[in-house]
């Protein structure tokens, strides 16, 4: 494989596992040195251990003082030079409307969106100066919508539009802004949704119901 990301740097959020983790395995094996970010350390120490390219920070994302962390480590390990980030953490409830409470949506809405934003202003001086590469991860849902997904489909929907303001607002300086909704892809995202055995097999079934093929992509 052609080195094509040499001498570049980036930051993958949720890069211990799933599409977080292919990403950084890519980008490493592309030539690219990737800080990864996430609160599973033994996640993240699997992901680092695939590539010498790639480290890691454990921390919780929806604590600013975790994001401030992470840009210090850019600027100790790199020299400050960021020319990728990649915001992919995030947590899909899966609920029906009838059961969400307020400190669900605080959960979701923290993670999928607020430390979305939180990342991409400490991170945007650095951007600005390599008129680096912002990439955002959406869903397909935000489009084809499915049931219990509102709280996910909604922050989502936040960062879809959020992607679209930010490429007009950075374009003058050279940033590049775009996000990436993938179908159903087979990650750990489903193992943390409190749904029974059951209802974890019937939710599957109506995610891939929509889609042709009739299963679930992989991260890769």
């Amino acid at each position: 494989m052609a080195l094509k990301l040499k001498n570049k740097t980036a930051v993958v959020t949720g890069g211990g596992t799933g599409i977080g983790r292919a990403i950084a395995e890519r980008f490493a094996r592309e030539g690219a040195m990737v800080l990864i970010v996430g609160r599973r350390e033994s996640k993240l120490e699997e992901t680092a251990a695939q590539n010498s390219r790639i480290s890691y920070v454990a921390g919780d994302l929806t604590k600013t003082e975790t994001v401030a962390r992470v840009i210090d480590t850019v600027k100790e390990r790199f020299g400050g030079r960021l020319d990728i980030l990649v915001n992919n953490a995030g947590w899909c409830p899966v609920q029906s409307i009838k059961e969400v409470t307020l400190a669900d949506y605080d959960t979701a809405f923290s993670l999928d969106v607020r430390s979305l934003v939180d990342m991409t202003i400490q991170s945007l001086p650095l951007l600005i100066a390599t008129k680096g590469t912002m990439i955002n991860l959406s869903t397909i849902g935000v489009t084809h919508r499915n049931y219990n997904l509102s709280l996910y489909i909604g922050a989502k929907s936040a960062v879809e539009n959020f992607t679209r303001c930010w490429a007009l607002d950075l374009a003058a300086d050279g940033v590049r802004v775009n996000a990436i909704a993938p179908g159903p892809i087979r990650t750990e995202i489903w193992n943390v949704t409190n749904l029974s055995e059951a209802d974890a097999r019937e939710h599957e079934k109506r995610i891939t119901g929509s889609n042709p093929m009739q299963r679930f992509g992989e991260p890769e």
